[in-house]
C-alpha cells in the first residue's frame, strides 16, 4: 500500500495531505469506499484514474479528488498540510472560486460521518451576494413578495378600501424601482 500512495503522489505531481495518508494506509482501501448512497470516497485503485479522467491537478494543481457526491461535484483536499479544510465543488467547475468548504479538517470530517453539509460558501457565491446585482433582485423581489401577500390578505377578507390603497402602492414602488434602474440586471 506504501508503494502505491508513492505512486499516486509520483503520477499526480502531490503529496497527499497527511491525515488522509494515513487514512488509506490505516483502512487499506484499494477498491472505492461506499460510506452512503450518496457519497465515495475513492480507493487507492481509482485515485489516479479519477484524478487524472476529470484533470484536477491541471485545473487545481495544488489539490487532490479523493471522492465524489454521485452528483458530479468532487470531494476535494489541498495538498499542503497548512490547508486540512475538506472541499466539494462540481467537476465541471474546478477553480477555487467554487470551492465550498465541508469540513474543517480530514480527520473531523471523517469522525462527523462524512457530511456533506457546506460550512462556508464558495468566495464567487460570497462575492455574488455582495454585488448590485444581487442586492437589486433581492429589492425588487421583495415588492414582489408584498404584492403577493396583499393578495392572500385579499382573499382572507381584507377590506377593498385597504387592499386598493395598498396596491396602488406597491405597484408604483415597482413603477419607481424600475424607472431608477432601468437598464441594471435585477429580473431573474
Amino acid at each position: 500500500m506504501n508503494n502505491n500512495i508513492r505512486d499516486i503522489e509520483e503520477a499526480l505531481g502531490v503529496i497527499l495531505p497527511g491525515a488522509y495518508s494515513s487514512f488509506l494506509l490505516q483502512e487499506q482501501l484499494p477498491g472505492d469506499h461506499f460510506i452512503n448512497d450518496l457519497l465515495t470516497l475513492y480507493g487507492t485503485d481509482s485515485l489516479l484514474e479519477r484524478n487524472t479522467t476529470y484533470q484536477v491537478q491541471h485545473y487545481l494543481p495544488a489539490y487532490i479528488s479523493i471522492g465524489d457526491d454521485s452528483g458530479g461535484q468532487a470531494i476535494l483536499l489541498h495538498c499542503n498540510d497548512s490547508d486540512e479544510k475538506v472541499y466539494l465543488t462540481g467537476y465541471g467547475a474546478l477553480d477555487t472560486g467554487s470551492m465550498e468548504v465541508i469540513g474543517n479538517s480530514f480527520s473531523t470530517w471523517s469522525q462527523e460521518g462524512y457530511p456533506l453539509e457546506v460550512l462556508r460558501e464558495a468566495p464567487d457565491v460570497l462575492a455574488f451576494r455582495a454585488s448590485e446585482t444581487y442586492q437589486l433582485r433581492t429589492a425588487y423581489q421583495e415588492i414582489h413578495r408584498a404584492l403577493t401577500q396583499l393578495e392572500k390578505a385579499k382573499a382572507t377578507g381584507m377590506d377593498l378600501k385597504t387592499y386598493l390603497t395598498q396596491k396602488r402602492a406597491l405597484q408604483q414602488q415597482i413603477k419607481d424601482f424600475e424607472i431608477q434602474h432601468a437598464g441594471k440586471k435585477y429580473r431573474v
